[in-house]
């Protein structure tokens, strides 16, 4: 969701400077005669298609933007009549206004009829975490068939939600009505257009039109796509367009749309250098500080022995005491930062308010900080559009170095850069303007968990056995997260549950926990079980299985092994989000009398993971050495199926039982 740095100037004209004519209905024959084509064989298995969706954009001298948007769907099952049967408009009345400007209904018979726009019910949009005001206008349709089409046109003027304020500008002045719907980087056009979507498409366009003296750059990536650029003694027109599109494929744990399917990025900004600037100067005002925030800077790092201890100690208080949640400030709200002496009176704010508070309360203490655009979970390409959805904060040391700290993505987490957010792009807003720049990538080591388990089986097949298990990185946020959050009376339910891989007749007897609030070490919790009926006794042989891989191989809660997909086809790149080792140490004990013949060891790698098993009977016990390790946060399709086998091998162990003769 891009409620933060998007400052796209989303939209056409209407009443600029030169007047396009806006789109208008398709004559009912031509309509018709495109309901009638053939379909082609890649759209087979759509219920409903875009036979176009045609975008025309025409930007102000002083970046204000109107935007034409014309569709023509047509539906070809029930299930796609049934998906149809109200249109949808989201927008947001402090940068943006929608009007329904036409709804066709072509039938199959060739009939047609109108829906009045006037009968759309405009309502408060749902909302969760963020609170701004958003609005959705929602019209209602005539029953749909098969066969049946539906062609819309919409205008809209504005921009998307972004972070920041206006500034004073020589540009063209523009009616006061209007002021509201300017970019707050004024004169500046950018978007990001993705021509791959939910609905198999025969034709996307996008055109945009700008005067002469804003020249736009862009790039197109990730697949062939069709360009023009004409120009008129006024103005250049781009033209993006592509044919026949499939839908895209959903998969689990695939990357965000924009990495993989054909789009266009583009700007008139020229530079990261210029948007950095650009950025800091329009917020530096909100990072004011006051005496209460001082005061509460200086009660909080009084026990810190070194600046990197005031760093973490200040993360963590912002991290568990600035609540997210997005208040409506009014004027302003969403695209401007929350000056930190309203986020410290309010305790709550979104990414943007929260990293702010953090810059605030850093420079209390000495600290040079800024705050920094990033993109969470997707690839930012290296041309200076809005393709962020994240602030986070940067810190210069003495010596020129970078740090950079997530308060936002640091609750119940000790590390102060979440190690969900490896091989992240960011750019600095500073006086001095800063390029694109990159989060390194993290090494497995820096997610380590260890699981120790020591159990031994009754004579009555009830397995008793002790887990301890210790965290680093994401694991030690997992493990946190295990405790933050519940009310003491229901920890043990909680642990039940989670340990329930095990077990449904799992019972905790006791546990031992480690402080989710003290960030000075890693996380460790200390589990005491029972399972009455774990192994089952045939004849002279006793049945069971190992507990520490049957936790690891199945749950993705506990191991980044876990949440591989075993699909027999993928077509995209696996996104895991973070790499990560678990190590292994376990001994069970059968009762006296029984021997164990140890199953095989298993030693499976692939490029990006491994799976080594090592198992050794000593008398009555059964002892395992093992080590996971997931390489990287994104696994490319081509190397899916050789990790695939090694998580396959891993699971098939875990599923298998051990044996023990007397």
């Amino acid at each position: 969701m891009r409620f933060l740095f998007v400052i796209l100037a989303l939209t056409l004209f209407c009443g600029s400077v030169h007047a396009i004519d806006p789109p208008a209905n398709i004559p009912s024959p031509d309509a018709l005669a495109l309901m009638s084509e053939p379909s082609d064989p890649i759209f087979e298995e759509a219920d409903r298609i875009l036979l176009f969706d045609r975008t025309t954009i025409e930007v102000e001298e002083s970046g204000l933007s109107h935007r034409y948007h014309h569709q023509f769907i047509k539906i070809l099952k029930p299930a796609g009549a049934v998906a149809t049967r109200a249109l949808r408009f989201d927008y947001d009345t402090s940068s943006n206004i929608i009007e329904i400007r036409s709804v066709r209904i072509y039938h199959a018979d060739s009939t047609t009829i109108d829906v009045d726009p006037e009968t759309a019910v405009d309502v408060t949009a749902p909302a969760d975490l963020i609170y701004w005001g958003g609005r959705m206008k929602v019209l209602g349709l005539p029953r749909l068939m098969p066969g049946d089409a539906v062609e819309i046109l919409t205008y809209m003027k504005g921009f998307q939600i972004a972070y920041l304020t206006e500034e004073p500008s020589s540009f063209t002045p523009v009616a006061s009505e209007d002021s509201l719907y300017i970019p707050p980087m004024r004169g500046h056009f950018y978007d990001v257009v993705l021509f791959q979507g939910d609905l198999p498409m025969v034709e996307k366009v996008y055109e945009v039109r700008l005067p002469r003296d804003k020249p736009l750059q862009y790039s197109m990536y990730n697949g062939d796509l069709m360009s023009s650029l004409r120009f008129t003694d006024e103005a250049f027109i781009y033209r993006f367009w592509s044919e026949r599109i499939s839908a895209v494929t959903y998969e689990s744990r695939m990357p965000d749309l924009s990495d993989f399917v054909p789009k266009v990025v583009m700007a008139t900004v020229e530079n990261w250098e210029d948007k950095s600037r650009w950025f800091y100067e329009t917020n530096e005002w909100v990072f004011e500080s006051t005496p209460e925030i001082d005061a509460k800077v200086q009660d909080i790092v009084s026990a810190a022995q070194s600046d990197e201890d005031k760093m973490a100690l200040l993360l963590h208080w912002v991290a568990q005491n600035i609540r997210y949640s997005g208040l409506n400030m009014g004027a302003g709200e969403g695209y401007t930062i929350h000056p930190s002496s309203m986020t410290f009176q309010d305790r709550c704010g979104v990414c943007k308010d929260i990293a702010g508070m953090l810059v605030t309360m850093l420079r209390s203490a000495g600290f040079k900080t800024y705050a920094a655009m990033t993109m969470a979970g997707s690839r930012v390409e290296d041309l200076p559009a809005d393709q962020f959805n994240h602030c986070v904060v940067a810190l210069e040391t003495e010596k020129g170095e970078t740090i950079m700290l997530d308060p936002t993505w640091a609750p119940w987490n000790r590390p102060i850069w979440s190690r969900w957010e490896g091989e992240q792009n960011y750019v600095i807003g500073n006086p001095e303007g800063d390029g694109l720049s990159i989060i390194p990538a993290f090494d497995p080591a820096e997610n380590l968990l260890t699981v120790r388990n020591e159990a031994r089986i009754s004579k009555d097949g009830s397995l008793n056995g002790v887990f301890k298990i210790s965290g680093r990185g994401i694991s030690d946020g997992g493990l946190r997260n295990l405790v933050a959050g519940q009310l003491k009376r229901d920890l043990k339910q909680s642990l039940e549950r989670r340990f329930g891989q095990l077990s449904d007749r799992i019972i905790i007897s006791d546990y031992t926990l480690g402080d989710h609030r003290d960030f000075s070490g890693d996380m460790s919790i200390e589990i005491k079980y029972a399972i009455p009926g774990y192994a089952d006794f045939i004849g002279k042989d006793i049945i069971f299985s190992s507990p520490s891989l049957t936790l690891l191989a199945h749950n993705p809660a506990w191991s980044r092994f876990a949440a591989v997909p075993i699909e027999p086809t993928r077509e995209h790149d696996l996104f895991l989000w973070a790499p990560q080792l678990i190590q292994i140490e376990e001994k069970i004990t059968l009762p006296d009398g029984f021997k164990i013949e140890p199953p095989e060891n298993l030693d499976r790698k692939a490029e990006m993971g491994a799976a080594t098993l090592e198992w050794e009977a000593k008398g009555p016990s059964l002892h395992l050495h093992g080590e996971l390790k997931i390489e990287k946060r994104m696994i490319p399709s081509g190397l899916i199926p050789e990790l695939q086998e090694v998580v396959k091998a891993l699971q098939e162990q875990a599923d298998e039982s051990l044996y023990g003769t007397r």
